[in-house]
């Protein structure tokens, strides 16, 4: 695990912002013709062309608070257009803002100007086509921000010709998805003037955060934020591409795929039918570690059941990030197969069933739903159940945020559910007597089993000197049934991919975190579930008689060396 960003300028603390033909027929004359209708208005498809739900505007009183509705405003663009977000809703884009600030400071300055000059061709490549991009200076010269933003204008107009020639849909497009807006960013009527005076005001006169021997983290200027899907505000985060590198504005673009899962996701799972919710965890948390008990539909109902998802929505609530958790720490959700009953604190025995990897210091909300159908066999009893949950070390430093978590079952039709789940394999070290202590794994499926898998979670941990095991290097993991020459395969091509993680936002990766998020992870992603890995082998055992999985992993095609391999494998079967 890198370094999480505890970047020095704002440790130290910025230099103060600025709050600163009519009729041809014959001769005969003929009836007045009927008035033509009016033509029907074309039904507007933009976001059901994109495969994307919509979301009414709402004209309800917002607030300036992340997480907040972001109320109407209007701004007025060098271009002469005027923008004004409730009639240029659409239902279903983003809306991403870029700050500009003059300081004192010669450094500050110079890194706010770099920081503007981010290559539009960037911002285009990192980001979706359902999002708008303002650029808005709190300049008070009004002579100051127009010449920038002639200059931005310029130099947006040549990117587009260089990326587009003479495709001039797509100038067009990405033209009405560019505004440079003249107007002082606290000056702009509407929602987004409150909002950037609110967070100065707080910005200007807020505690930092207490980080001990690390020192004292402010909270750091608005030179990004946003509107999200759901027109609530958001952070955006970081503009760093890795920790103590530049700062980019292509890395704000990432969050519009982010808000599109977080979109689409809520979307689903409101229109989702005949699904019984359970919940877990409603509530403002510290502790990292906990157990739930939580009660069940009875047996009857759950041998209907073929999917069981768990459902996590976290949401860090507070204004400055670094009072967020700022570490990648494995979490997971498990099982309780041991337990006292009269005692919530005892979880004896346990199976994990889905695992994510926390964020580095990211206020806002994160939410997924993990598919943990291969687990239904151990709650098929149903009533009392206990789930262990861990977001992180019990010994970490506490932070609070909101946690809203639970289990999901319904009937998909699969025509299969879960009978049992065997547990094959642990991970351990990552070294030279690595594979040694994994013997193989003898089951005897029933004879009227349907199919049988490879259920796996995997994830590498640690930095070694020299490959930077197991985190940062491509070890790959082979399972092999009953002595086949084709085992099934679990590896990590993508290591040394700079935007890897980034790319799957869309898949809920949460961007602008305040560490090394974007890159390439041996399996995992920070702020993502970590993938649980299933292979079919039904036709490689034989039913009613007794297998053999082997199970051995290498390092580059060697020996396993570095860092710790975090893994669960299990042999499921159904029915």
């Amino acid at each position: 695990m890198r370094k999480s960003i505890l970047n020095a300028i704002l440790l130290l603390g910025l230099a103060s912002l600025p709050v600163g033909c009519a009729g041809c027929g014959e001769d005969v004359p003929g009836p007045d013709p009927e008035p033509a209708s009016p033509p029907e208005p074309e039904a507007d498809t933009y976001c059901q062309d994109q495969g994307f739900t919509s979301h009414a505007f709402n004209t309800d009183t917002g607030g300036a608070l992340f997480g907040d509705l972001a109320e109407d405003f209007t701004v007025n663009e060098y271009s002469g257009d005027t923008f004004t977000l409730s009639e240029a809703w659409t239902g279903c884009d983003s809306y991403i803002f870029f700050s500009y600030f003059s300081y004192m400071d010669a450094n500050a300055r110079n890194q706010m100007d770099t920081l503007w000059a981010s290559d539009f061709a960037g911002i285009l490549q990192s980001g979706t086509r359902n999002v708008h991009y303002f650029y808005i200076s709190e300049e008070m010269d009004a002579s100051a921000r127009e010449g920038r933003m002639y200059m931005m204008q310029t130099n947006f107009d040549t990117a587009l010709q260089t990326l587009f020639g003479e495709d001039t849909d797509e100038i067009d497009f990405w033209t009405s998805r560019f505004h440079f807006v003249t107007d002082q960013l606290t000056a702009v009527e509407g929602g987004v003037g409150d909002f950037a005076i609110d967070y100065l005001v707080y910005r200007n006169n807020a505690d930092p955060v207490d980080l001990g021997d690390r020192g004292q983290a402010y909270p750091p200027p608005p030179t990004s934020f946003a509107i999200d899907r759901n027109q609530r505000w958001d952070p955006v985060g970081s503009l760093s591409e890795y920790v103590g590198g530049p700062e980019n504005l292509k890395m704000a673009a990432f969050n519009s795929a982010f808000y599109n899962h977080r979109a689409e996701l809520k979307a689903h799972l409101a229109a989702q039918t005949d699904i019984t919710v359970v919940e877990l965890v409603d509530e403002m948390v510290t502790a990292r570690v906990f157990n739930k008990d939580v009660t069940l539909p009875d047996a009857d109902a759950m041998a209907t059941m073929d999917t069981f998802e768990i459902d996590v929505e976290i949401t860090c609530p507070h204004r400055n990030p670094f009072g967020c958790s700022e570490w990648d720490r494995i979490a997971r959700m498990s099982l309780c197969t041991e337990y006292d009953a009269a005692d919530i604190d005892t979880c004896t025995a346990s199976t994990e069933i889905v695992r994510w990897i926390t964020p580095y210091w990211r206020r806002g909300t994160r939410h997924w739903v993990m598919d943990a159908s291969p687990f239904l066999a151990l709650i098929k009893d149903g009533g009392v159940q206990r789930f262990r949950i861990e977001m992180g070390p019990a010994w970490e430093r506490a932070t609070e945020r909101h946690a809203t978590m639970s289990v999901r079952l319904s009937n998909q039709d699969k025509g299969l559910i879960s009978q049992s789940v065997l547990r094959a394999f642990g991970g351990g070290t990552f070294n030279a007597d690595y594979n040694s202590t994994h013997v193989p794994f003898t089951f005897t499926p029933p004879s009227d089993a349907t199919r049988v898998e490879i259920v796996t979670i995997i994830s590498g941990h640690g930095q070694t000197s020299g490959n930077n095991c197991a985190e940062w290097c491509n070890h790959m993991h082979f399972f092999t049934v009953n002595g086949s020459d084709t085992p099934h395969e679990v590896s990590y091509s993508d290591i040394g991919n700079d935007v890897g993680c980034a790319a799957r936002a869309d898949e809920g990766a949460m961007p602008g975190q305040w560490g090394n998020w974007p890159q390439s992870r041996a399996g995992w992603c920070p702020g993502l579930p970590v993938e649980t890995v299933r292979f079919d082998i039904t036709g490689e055992i034989t039913l009613g008689s007794e297998n053999t999985l082997t199970y051995e992993a290498s390092f580059n095609g060697n020996t396993p060396a570095g860092g710790d391999i975090s893994k669960n494998t299990y042999v499921v079967w159904y029915q």
